[in-house]
């Protein structure tokens, strides 16, 4: 219980701190999914320096089964070895919840994705992938930049049965 007490105290502090100082306009909020959709366009077009242009220089990126991933450099080598390796098509964000408060914003959702192989001259299988992602965004000089991102990656869905 003790656990439970600490746990929601830190979660009070953490929305009291969040909340001070500055509420969220709509040009904030407006602003802050706008720099969402600039990170998510950079890599449909595979374009490693918009998408570095999207993150702080103190970045975190966690996804389940990798170590995890700090700093603009780690990051830029993460970005590129992505873009050189694979071809983002699709990639659908479903925000389940989008909260900015002052200068941080949290995008928590879905996603849905296709990766192409660039290599293996066309026989290579498009990638799937579906899971879940929560990324806190930081205003930076006017910017929005990711601070921290999570993946994880849900199984892939059942394919329904043929009808009849």
């Amino acid at each position: 219980m003790k656990n439970g007490r600490h746990f929601l105290f830190l979660f009070v502090a953490f929305t009291i701190a969040c909340g001070q100082g500055a509420s969220s306009s709509s040009s904030d909020s407006a602003a802050a999914m706008a720099a969402v959709e600039q990170y998510r366009q950079a890599w449909l077009n595979g374009d490693t320096a918009a998408a570095l242009a999207r993150i702080s220089n103190d970045i975190r990126i966690l996804i389940s089964g990798f170590p995890d991933i700090a700093g603009r450099e780690a990051t830029r080598e993460l970005f590129v070895d992505e873009m050189e390796t694979y071809s983002v098509p699709v990639l659908t964000l479903n925000h389940q919840d989008f909260i900015v408060r002052g200068d941080h914003a949290i995008d928590i959702g879905t996603y849905e994705e296709t990766q192409v192989p660039k290599t293996g001259g066309g026989a290579a299988a498009p990638i799937q992938g579906r899971g879940r992602f929560m990324s806190i965004w930081r205003k930076e000089g006017g910017e929005w930049r990711i601070v921290r991102y999570m993946l994880n990656a849900l199984p892939a869905q059942p394919t329904p049965p043929a009808s009849r």
